[in-house]
C-alpha cells in the first residue's frame, strides 16, 4: 500500500494500480462525498489509469447520481469491483453496472477482488 486515507465518512488505501474505497456504516456517499474522494484519486494517479474496488461491506447507500455526474467523472478509471458478501449488494451492484462505461465486477472476497484489479495491469 503506497497511501491509506481516513475521513469521517470512508477509508481510502491507494495502491500502484488501484484504490480500496470503505464507506463507513449508514452513511449516503453523495456528489460531495465523491468529489472529495476523486481529488485524492487526481493527487495519486493524475492521469494514469486505476481500478476501483469498493468494499461494501459495511450497509450504506450511493447516489446513483454519481454515474451520471460529469463534474466527477474519472477518465482514467478502468474498472470497478464492488465487494461484499451481502446478497441485497450484489442485486445493487446489478442496477450499478448499467450505469458504469466501463469494466465491472462482483465479488465475496476482497482478495480476489484486488487479483482481479492487478490482472488488468499485467
Amino acid at each position: 500500500m503506497i497511501h491509506r486515507i481516513n475521513t469521517d465518512f470512508c477509508e481510502l488505501s491507494i495502491f500502484a494500480k488501484y484504490a480500496i474505497l470503505k464507506v463507513f456504516e449508514n452513511v449516503f456517499y453523495d456528489i460531495e462525498k465523491a468529489t472529495i474522494v476523486h481529488q485524492k484519486f487526481q493527487e495519486f494517479f493524475k492521469n494514469e489509469p486505476f481500478v476501483l474496488i469498493t468494499d461494501r461491506n459495511f450497509k450504506h447507500e450511493v447516489d446513483l447520481n454519481l454515474y451520471k455526474n460529469k463534474s466527477i467523472s474519472i477518465t482514467n478509471l478502468k474498472g470497478l469491483a464492488i465487494v461484499s458478501e451481502n446478497p441485497e449488494e450484489r442485486e445493487r451492484a446489478i442496477n450499478e453496472q448499467s450505469l458504469f462505461e466501463n469494466s465491472f465486477a462482483f465479488f465475496e472476497k476482497l482478495t480476489d477482488a484486488e487479483n482481479w484489479a492487478e490482472a488488468f495491469f499485467r
